[in-house]
């Protein structure tokens, strides 16, 4: 029950569906259920007195398999604090993220800053430059001027000359700087309009997830030291469930259970020691017999042949005493290549 309850809190922080979701976690239930299972029962197997390494080995893999299944359930108990702090935490990376666009687009940013302002403070020095030859000329046709006189007199005339001038200066460079001043402009668009795309992407990878969880859980056992005692027993107890049924296999003494199992390994390992030896007297007997039809058999076929093969030795005989008849091993040799069946004679 632990384990598929794991399980499925595991895949369900990746996984949408909830259908696969449980058969996933229904599937790696039974799998630690049946490794769990053959440690336990391998654990009758090991009578004899050097039993001490499958035994720590089997302990050492019942605890890391209850270590790994206590991860989910932990975060699945501290899930509500663990949320909070996921949302911190992406913040935090978020702040991290922006002061290293900052970092990276800053000396092109300022370049084009920088430029974008030099341009507005020489349309900016032009306005005020118009603006202080239009006040006095004002001042002069009002008579609170350097002339003191009223109306536009030969003095508020070079001022207004001066004014004039220097507007059409300003329009000019109005017009010149226009462009200038909308490419920058375009420019630090594009450089903020980037960041918003790359700042989005980063959002996106920002996720719920397991690993998420678990850098949460940890950031939150260092800021609060009495959560990590909690933590610790938590998975303490999670990871003695886990190990509990092999410690009771291995310190509780036989019960009926074990010696039905034991009676019945006996016998089967005895029924395969008599098929065994059944098995060997028949094979022995198989052999015998095959040898003794062999023997029956070869024995029939020279009786039925004894006649041809003597005829045939007449032959060989009379053959050889009309070529030469004192070359007796010429005969004897031709005699082996015929007649006998083993060449080795």
């Amino acid at each position: 029950m632990f384990a598929t309850l794991a399980w499925g809190y595991f895949f369900s922080t990746i996984i949408d569906d909830g259908m696969i979701v449980g058969a996933l976690a229904l599937f790696f239930g039974f799998a630690i259920l049946s490794i769990d299972r053959s440690l336990i029962a391998a654990m009758s197997r090991n009578d004899n007195k050097n039993k001490f390494v499958p035994v720590a080995f089997r302990l050492l893999l019942a605890v890391t398999i209850g270590l790994f299944i206590s991860q989910p359930v932990v975060l699945m108990l501290f899930q509500k604090d663990i949320q909070a702090q996921i949302v911190l935490n992406k913040q935090s990376k978020l702040d991290t993220f922006r002061k290293e666009l900052v970092a990276l687009n800053a000396a092109h940013k300022s370049e084009v800053q920088g430029a974008l302002d030099g341009l507005n403070a020489e349309v900016k020095a032009k306005e005020d430059q118009v603006k202080d030859y239009k006040d006095a000329y004002i001042r002069e046709t009002d008579g609170t001027g350097g002339s003191g006189r009223i109306g536009e007199l030969a003095i508020a005339r070079v001022k207004k000359n001066e004014y004039l001038k220097a507007e059409e200066e300003l329009l000019k460079l109005r017009k010149a700087n226009a462009p200038k001043i909308l490419e920058r402009e375009k420019q630090l668009a594009t450089m903020v309009k980037e960041d918003s795309v790359k700042e989005e992407a980063y959002m996106a990878t920002l996720t719920d997830g397991f690993l998420a969880q678990t850098e949460a859980l940890h950031d939150l056992l260092d800021k609060h030291p009495p959560l990590n005692q909690r933590y610790r027993l938590v998975v303490f107890l999670i990871t003695l469930i886990e190990v509990m049924p092999l410690l009771s296999k291995l310190l509780m003494p036989k019960g009926e259970y074990d010696e039905k199992l034991a009676s019945i390994t006996a016998q089967s390992i005895s029924d395969a020691k008599l098929g065994l030896e059944k098995g060997r007297e028949l094979q022995q007997h198989y052999h015998a017999a095959a040898t003794a039809a062999d023997q029956e058999t070869m024995d029939h076929i020279f009786e039925l042949t004894r006649e041809p093969r003597r005829r045939h030795a007449e032959e060989l005989v009379q053959e050889w005493k009309e070529n030469d008849g004192k070359k007796l091993p010429s005969l004897w040799q031709r005699a082996r290549k015929t007649l006998l069946l083993q060449r080795g004679w």
